[in-house]
């Protein structure tokens, strides 16, 4: 191995720290504003004052949003400490595309757009950094393999 070869800075991990702790910290201060009040979200939380309204309005009056704010603060948690990266990610993802889409094709507001593609670039960007966890999801002929049957619970040869 050449000197500079040794000395070559791999950015995508400063780039994955990066978005990792940012990613982490929003989540987790997002769900945990929620339970106890940090910061000011402005309008006093009124769900009438954006175009989001009713929907939010919805998941708060059947206590959705209360799962949703646990699971933010969960994987929030496991991003900051560096733990189960790959599966927080993957359960944000269903969380990050509804925001995503209610930023860009509800409200529309620049701001508001912006966050919608933060939230999703971030996950989407750490999920990409953890591919080889996720596709061997994407195999077209998967074979049977449960749980019980896996190599790391038998106790003699195939």
């Amino acid at each position: 191995m050449s000197e500079a070869q040794a000395f070559q800075i791999d950015w995508t991990r400063y780039a994955l720290l990066w978005v990792r702790m940012a990613f982490g910290a929003h989540s987790l201060i997002s769900g945990l504003n929620h339970f106890v009040p940090i910061f000011d979200i402005g309008g006093g939380g009124d769900p009438a004052l954006s175009p989001i309204g009713p929907f939010m309005g919805q998941l708060i009056e059947i206590g959705l949003y209360d799962l949703v704010k646990v699971i933010e603060m969960t994987v929030g948690i496991c991003l900051l400490a560096n733990r189960f990266v790959p599966l927080a990610a993957a359960i944000e993802l269903p969380i990050s595309v509804i925001i995503a889409y209610l930023c860009f094709f509800v409200d529309g507001s620049p701001n508001i757009v912006f966050s919608g593609a933060r939230e999703i670039g971030f996950n989407l960007f750490i999920l990409a950094c953890y591919a080889d966890y996720f596709l061997p999801l994407v195999t077209p002929k998967a074979k049977m393999r449960p749980l019980w049957r896996a190599p790391y619970l038998r106790t003699s040869s195939p």
